[in-house]
């Protein structure tokens, strides 16, 4: 009885339903580990969550045909959704976001950029693992028979959560907060939800609208007078040097030539001082002169903390707001690269500009490589430029960096250029570097608490970009042409136990603008900014827009 065929469908029936059920149940249990907090339960998110993750069993079995090596499979990627999620919160304050399955990629590429944030134990024990159970599982467990039938059920049944999820996860109210739609929605529903309402119609419709509407798209339109948004025909148009011939600039007199204007995004840059006193003035004796006599600087507010460069890059080129992106605000890079976008770097192209970014990395990281051509940069020198063996911990220095910028501007002195420059020397994780009590001591009047090593580490980084800000003035002191140097940082380093132990809340990184030919008064008193709006305040003060 026991071999006969209703009692082996029986068998497999039970499997089949036990192991789905435990599946289901698991992904609410894993979740209750969520930082910053657990989601809350209601009938639609539980409903939701449901139908997602029996999809995901369906798929697995589907292909598998082991409905508990199913289980096995989905149960460790909620593991590890939960994990790096959690240890993304620790290091940045910020939850996984449904684009950073698309940085997935990125971290195999770039392994020291992600891995050690999520601890080396982890890294090391975790693959193992699970390497360990797939084989057992799939040693153990026969395969089901393949039948017709069952296949067909099955893509039947994938279809119908398909839909369902689909329903539910596009009609969620999201606040674009990740930490509060999590705790509303839960983080597996988030990212759906995230996912799909990003690829609406609607969505990309509210986006090219914000284009439209951009300080750039309107400065641009006076440069071109023939059309007045930044479709298509605009961008050709601008970049068809027989219809349109550079330079156009704003208000400019006949007398008056165009500034030379660097930008350096200055990696995890931000006045450490303010960390604590005991930290010697002098490590950023050259950024204080440079203050001395800037047109502007202050405190710069900006939308990351600790990594993700690209959205205060993406904000400065572009002049629009964090907020105003949507849910493209996360990887602004990743959607954009098919919009036409006008920057920073388009008006000054379409003024006559030679524009260069240069950054010690490859093009590709952030899809840079994509975007930036469009958005009106001429030239992209990458790590491929850069002697390799010129770094200063893992990552090339901010002097190889700094030669760099000279090597361009020399090159190009008979142009009028704009040279982004975006460095990578002070880039985590800083654990991974060593000081000594010795070199400690170059830093601090006394240590501000027992384990200072990440500061530490920071600051000797820090001392370097003081230099790279005293070498560039100090260079464009001797050019007869103006030039103007705008200097910020992306973000503030990640350094969660240093600001915890020093009960350090403060998202600012700072900036300043600085000119060779400036005769007013210099601004003493701090003027702080917000990163979306440090471009127009910068043309402004260059005559490049009224």
């Amino acid at each position: 009885m026991n071999n006969s065929p209703i009692a082996h469908s029986f068998w497999v029936f039970w499997i089949f339903n036990n192991a789905l059920l435990l599946t289901v149940i698991f992904s609410f249990i894993v979740e209750r580990y969520l930082k910053p907090q657990y989601p809350r339960l209601n009938l639609k998110t539980v409903i939701l969550q449901s139908f997602i993750v029996t999809l995901l069993f369906l798929a697995v079995t589907l292909v598998i045909q082991r409905p508990i090596f199913a289980a096995l499979a989905v149960s460790i990627f909620l593991i590890i959704l939960t994990g790096v999620s959690n240890a993304k919160f620790i290091a940045l304050k910020e939850p996984m976001v449904f684009s950073d399955i698309t940085m997935f990629s990125q971290a195999f590429k770039h392994p020291r950029l992600y891995f050690p944030f999520l601890g080396l134990l982890p890294v090391i024990v975790m693959p193992l693992v699970i390497i360990a159970l797939i084989y057992a599982v799939l040693t153990l467990e026969p395969a089901l028979d393949f039948t017709w039938t069952r296949i067909l059920l099955t893509l039947a049944a994938m279809i119908i959560c398909f839909l369902a999820a689909r329903i539910i996860a596009k009609g969620l109210s999201l606040s674009q907060d990740p930490a509060s739609d999590n705790r509303d929605f839960g983080l597996l529903n988030s990212m759906i939800a995230y996912t799909l309402q990003a690829r609406s119609e609607e969505h990309k419709h509210y986006i090219k609208g914000i284009l439209d509407k951009s300080l750039f798209t309107k400065a641009i339109s006076k440069v071109n007078p023939k059309t007045n948004t930044a479709n298509k025909d605009t961008i050709t148009s601008i970049k068809n040097k027989a219809e349109v011939t550079p330079p156009y600039f704003l208000d400019h007199s006949s007398d008056q030539p165009l500034q030379n204007i660097t930008v350096i995004q200055s990696e995890s840059f931000f006045d450490a001082r303010r960390l604590d006193s005991s930290i010697y003035s002098d490590v950023l004796k050259n950024y204080d002169d440079c203050l001395s006599e800037s047109v502007l600087h202050g405190k710069l507010k900006v939308p990351a903390w600790g990594a993700n460069t690209m959205r205060t890059e993406f904000s400065f080129l572009t002049g629009l707001k964090y907020q105003e992106m949507g849910l493209y605000r996360y990887y602004p890079y990743q959607y954009l690269h098919k919009l036409p976008i006008v920057s920073f770097a388009k008006l000054l192209q379409a003024q006559g500009y030679h524009c260069v970014c240069i950054h010690p990395h490859p093009a590709s990281f952030f899809g840079r490589d994509r975007i930036f051509p469009p958005m009106g940069f001429d030239e992209f020198i990458d790590i491929k430029s850069f002697d390799e063996s010129k770094t200063f911990g893992p990552y090339i220095s901010d002097q190889a960096v700094t030669d760099k910028i000279l090597e361009i501007s020399n090159k190009y002195s008979d142009k009028s250029l704009f040279i982004f420059a975006i460095t990578m020397e002070n880039h985590g994780p800083l654990h991974l570097e060593k000081t000594t009590k010795e070199e400690q001591q170059n830093y601090y009047s006394k240590p501000p608490m027992d384990k200072i090593n990440d500061l530490t580490v920071y600051l000797r980084h820090l001392k370097n970009a003081n230099k790279m800000v005293a070498q560039l003035t100090t260079e464009y002191r001797k050019d007869d042409k103006p030039h103007t140097l705008c200097f910020y940082g992306d973000h503030i380093p990640s350094m969660p136990k240093i600001y915890q132990a020093l009960a350090y809340e403060d998202r600012d990184s700072d900036y300043f603008i600085w000119n060779n030919k400036n005769e007013e008064t210099p601004q003493a008193k701090p003027v702080d900014v917000s990163v979306d709006s440090l471009a127009e305040t910068l043309l402004k003060q260059t005559g490049n827009l009224k």
